[in-house]
């Protein structure tokens, strides 16, 4: 058996470990999902077997749940199942679409799990998998859970990919950065888990390169934990996946949010090909409008 082989065997034995689940309007959309590096269980299920003391080695090591921000509240029944998918002594992930985590109810979600990852529009299935694909698909430099579990504590995290010609490490990182969710400002992270993917004919040192492009978009004090892994599909292309921590997140507006300053709903104005916010009741201009 190559030493490939054994890492994919040691990556199928973790299958069980991860789970993913649905809350809110995501429950209907994963039902009957299935995963490469995890296995879907509807969160009524993972609570009862949880619930039954089940004790041949199945409860889950992390769980992923996939939710919308705006179906949390307190005393609701989402944050309920949050809390108790957070108690099965698991390392729980809430990813959540970065348009709707704003305010008191991203704050809901961020007391009931230990970590949250923001993920583009409403790209959740597709930031859950890459997830996954970041902890649990083996390299010559294998991530875990371990590893997302130190980044991860550094604060609310977002995450990103991007991807460009093998020769072009610094396009694929800026690629990257640029798909994290708008509103996002990675400046001042404090921790980054990288995960590079290259083709069997690039050289290992690409690794080394987009290591050094994620620092310079970074503060000299973030911590960076990287992998990497080759893929035989990919063809003359190097991607990079980022899951970013202690990011600030500062969601744009539309128009009808209130106004920062008063409160008042905002209205848009267009100059041109510009197209602004601005508030009427106390002259608040310039603001970026957020896109649907």
């Amino acid at each position: 058996m190559s030493h490939r082989d054994d890492l994919r065997e040691a990556a199928d034995a973790l299958d069980s470990s991860v789970v993913v689940c649905g809350l809110g309007a995501y429950a209907d959309r994963l039902a009957g999902s299935t995963f490469d590096d995890a296995r879907y269980a509807a969160a009524a299920e993972l609570l009862a077997a949880a619930s039954e003391g089940s004790s041949d080695g199945s409860r889950p090591a992390a769980v992923v749940v996939a939710l919308d921000p705006d179906d949390v509240g307190e005393g609701d029944e989402p944050v309920e199942t949050l809390r108790a998918l957070d108690a099965l002594d698991a390392f729980s992930v809430a990813v959540v679409p970065a348009a709707a985590a704003e305010g008191d109810a991203l704050a809901a979600v961020r007391r009931s799990v230990d970590a949250v990852v923001l993920a583009e529009g409403t790209a959740v299935e597709a930031a859950v998998r890459a997830f996954l694909a970041t902890v649990q698909e083996p390299g010559f430099v294998n991530l875990d859970l371990t590893d997302a579990e130190t980044v991860l504590s550094a604060g609310v995290a977002a995450l990103g990919t991007g991807s460009a010609d093998r020769d072009a490490p610094g396009t694929a990182v800026a690629a990257a950065f640029d798909g994290l969710p708008e509103g996002v400002d990675a400046t001042d992270a404090s921790a980054v888990l990288v995960d590079v993917v290259v083709d069997p004919a690039t050289s290992v040192a690409a690794a080394t390169d987009v290591i050094a492009a994620v620092r310079e978009r970074i503060g000299a004090d973030a911590n960076v934990i990287w992998g990497g892994a080759v893929d035989e599909a990919a063809a003359d292309e190097l991607a990079v996946r980022l899951v970013v921590a202690g990011v600030r997140h500062a969601p744009p507006l539309a128009a009808g949010d209130p106004c920062p300053r008063c409160g008042e709903p905002l209205s848009t104005y267009r100059f041109g090909a510009r197209e602004t916010l601005s508030c009427d009741a106390c002259g608040y201009s310039g603001i970026a409008v957020r896109r649907g």
